[in-house]
């Protein structure tokens, strides 16, 4: 194999690896996921996982109390909800302090309306799932309801 082969090869394994989690801080010990799950009552769950991938202590630092949001659009640009819209937060610094090898779990749900209270038709939907801390990441899915 050449050396431009390997590279080549190098390049499209970080993609496939990273395809879903974009940091947007230069963290590579900060392993962010999240998922979803279609409840019996019609709701959706997402979950949103941390994890210290690292060998040293990792510090996430908020301006406020809000530490996570998550967003679904209908077409890119268009929001049609976001976890955070009906909720307020403490101005206050928050820091999540994760340990090596320590996960920190949240979630969320959603009634599957908009911020405006009406009903969401099926379809597909890009979801952005993100941290609001200082290192930030996100990750991006689709959603089919």
């Amino acid at each position: 194999m050449s050396g431009r082969e390997i590279i080549m090869a190098f390049v499209l394994l970080a993609t496939i690896t990273l395809a879903g989690c974009d940091f947007l801080s230069p963290n590579s010990d900060l392993k962010f996921l999240a998922d979803y799950q279609k409840n019996p009552d019609g709701t959706i769950s997402f979950t949103l996982t941390l994890r210290n991938e690292g060998s040293k202590t990792l510090e996430l630092v908020s301006s406020s109390s809000q530490l996570y949001d998550i967003e679904v659009y209908q077409k890119p640009g268009i929001l049609i909800w976001n976890w955070a819209n009906d909720k307020s937060f403490l101005a206050v610094i928050t820091t999540i302090t994760l340990e090596p090898a320590q996960v920190q779990v949240y979630q969320a749900t959603w009634e599957v309306r908009t911020n405006q209270g009406h009903p969401v038709p099926p379809g597909t939907y890009n979801v952005r799932a993100h941290l609001v801390t200082e290192p930030s990441a996100s990750y991006k899915f689709e959603l089919t309801i």
